[in-house]
């Protein structure tokens, strides 16, 4: 009865074996039917490459989450990534429909990938063979647009004033703007079809702007006429750019002090361009320091700075310093703009849930007595200041500059001047959209700010400086 059983155990395992690899012997006869069958479909002889053989090893490493997606910022990649990552990360199959923010956030990504691209696109010396679309030209635009900066009346002497000209039929704003950036100008003015290319100077300061209708005539009459249109390029202006440490330590310890919120960052740029040293810092914030404010990390006592930012008060901390400007804003706009800070960074805006919940009430309670008694403990323990009100700064920029640079006893041509304030936004500007209310003050915050107003306003008088602007108080 054993032997019986023993041969029948072993003529299983026998057939198992076989059917293994009778199994394994048939899917690969079918992979090696489904290879040949796909070549023999293909159309033969040469022909244009499809958008995937065109795409580099970087574009599908991206596609398939290999490279990081820092390297979108590198203008090394080719610029017909693009296609390939879109082509790589829509699938053949209709998508699952996923949650909202999901598909939102997919779309952003998108559109990200696509405005880098079209950046990058400047730089390229052509697009690549695209099949049959080869023959589309090429856009080489930067994707940055020339501003209008107003119509002027022309200098006395043109060709003294503005260094480079270029006259052609149908000469356009582009053109104009397109000639003067190769040429580094800051400026492209147009009169009829003739362009030119110039700085700000003290011969043509763009300060008396026309009324805009004297330059809207035909080319043939404001060629005659004595106007021009001026349009700000997307070149900078590297007249006031280089900036360094003192030559010798200060012999006197200026502070540039504020409230929060008040300016401070953008009063340190045009200083700094103004005078071309750098200011330092009570504190250190890296992002400041990548941004060009090397004053960041250099020790706010080690006098290699022309002035110190500081929103401190308090006796000690006032006596401390020889002098000081101080920097008043607003304090509606100052506390609206602290509030972005500490939400969502120097560049960004709280979200409409940060406005809503109870934090911003909070806020506006603890910070608003602060904006007071920080001016007030200035100008009783301050020895030696320079009141600057925010809105005067930005009505009235040069003047105002020109006290400033005095007061920190540094000479400054007119020409540097006019440099700062055709740079005067520098990069620490809020973009994008506002998410809140344009009125989030509530009647009772009102009521106690109005009341910190008044009080500032009498202290001001009674060291007799001029009060505050009558903008202050809300109508």
């Amino acid at each position: 009865m054993a032997k019986p059983f023993f041969r029948l155990q072993k003529f299983l395992r026998r057939t198992q074996f076989l059917l293994f690899f009778l199994t394994a012997a048939y899917l690969m006869t079918g992979s090696l039917l489904l290879l040949q069958r796909v070549r023999v479909a293909l159309p033969q002889g040469p022909r244009a490459p499809g958008p995937l053989q065109t795409l580099p090893v970087a574009a599908v490493a991206l596609g398939v989450g290999l490279l990081d997606s820092r390297a979108l910022h590198d203008p090394r990649v080719s610029p017909e990534l693009l296609l390939g990552v879109d082509m790589l990360q829509s699938p053949l199959t209709r998508p699952r429909p996923g949650p909202r923010w999901l598909r939102s956030r997919n779309s952003e990504l998108r559109q990200l990938r696509r405005r880098w691209f079209h950046h990058f696109m400047s730089d390229s010396q052509g697009p690549p063979a695209l099949g049959p679309e080869a023959a589309r030209p090429a856009i080489h635009s930067r994707g940055r647009t020339a501003t209008y900066r107003g119509c002027f009346r022309l200098p006395e002497n043109i060709t003294h004033a503005f260094p480079s000209s270029l006259i052609q039929a149908n000469v356009t704003v582009g053109t104009c703007s397109g000639f003067c950036s190769q040429k580094e100008f800051p400026l492209a003015i147009l009169r009829g079809w003739e362009c030119y290319c110039a700085y700000p100077t003290p011969r043509f300061n763009l300060r008396d702007a026309m009324d805009s209708s004297v330059c809207g005539q035909d080319p043939e009459a404001q060629r005659l006429a004595e106007y021009c249109e001026v349009y700000q390029t997307p070149v900078q202006d590297t007249r006031c750019t280089d900036r360094r440490f003192l030559p010798n330590k200060s012999k006197v310890f200026v502070a540039l002090s504020s409230f929060p919120g008040a300016g401070n960052t953008w009063a340190r740029h045009l200083i700094e361009h103004a005078t071309g040293f750098y200011t330092g810092s009570y504190y250190f914030d890296g992002t400041l320091y990548n941004k060009g404010f090397k004053g960041e990390k250099d020790h706010w006592r080690s006098r290699r700075t022309i002035c110190v930012k500081t929103h401190e008060s308090g006796r000690r901390e006032i006596e401390m310093f020889d002098s000081a400007i101080l920097l008043i804003r607003n304090p509606y706009r100052s506390l609206v703009a602290e509030f972005n800070r500490k939400c969502a960074g120097h560049l960004g805006y709280a979200a409409d849930r940060n406005w809503k919940s109870k934090e911003w009430p909070d806020f506006v309670n603890s910070y608003a007595s602060w904006w007071s008694s920080h001016v007030l403990d200035w100008l009783k323990y301050g020895k030696r200041l320079l009141v600057v009100h925010y809105e005067e700064l930005r009505r009235s920029l040069v003047p105002t500059l020109r006290e400033m640079v005095a007061f920190l006893n540094v000479s400054v041509s007119e020409e540097r001047l006019l440099c700062v304030e055709n740079n005067k936004e520098g990069s620490f500007r809020r973009r994008g959209r506002r998410s809140h209310d344009p009125e989030p003050f509530t009647p009772e915050m009102k009521d106690l700010i109005n009341g910190y107003i008044r009080t500032v306003d009498q202290a001001l008088r009674d060291h007799n400086w001029t009060g505050l602007p009558r903008e202050y108080v809300p109508r």
